[in-house]
């Protein structure tokens, strides 16, 4: 019973992640997202289904917004996921947003 509510935990930090990304960049942060494998992204940021391991998704979620902001995703994406990662403190994250 547990894995479903993590995987749902997931899709929290990363919709939180797109859907911030988008208010900054619009359309480009959008199709950033859907670079990432496994990763299905709806129109208004967010995630519906991903397949794989969450942590990893989450992390080659990151990567691709660094691609084209550097290192300043990173702070940004930590605080987007700060309230999923609050109410989830047991949740895995990748070590670049810890």
């Amino acid at each position: 019973m547990e894995a479903p509510q993590e995987i749902d935990v997931y899709k929290e930090v990363m919709s939180a992640i797109v859907q911030r990304f988008m208010k900054l960049m619009g359309d480009p942060a959008l199709r950033f997202a859907r670079r990432v494998y496994g990763l299905h992204v709806e129109d208004d940021g967010t995630v519906s289904r991903y397949n794989g391991d969450g942590m990893i998704i989450v992390q080659g979620l990151v990567i691709e917004y660094m691609t084209l902001l550097g290192r300043e995703a990173l702070p940004m994406s930590q605080r987007a996921i700060n309230p999923a990662r609050q109410r989830n403190p047991e949740m895995k994250l990748p070590s670049l947003l810890k």
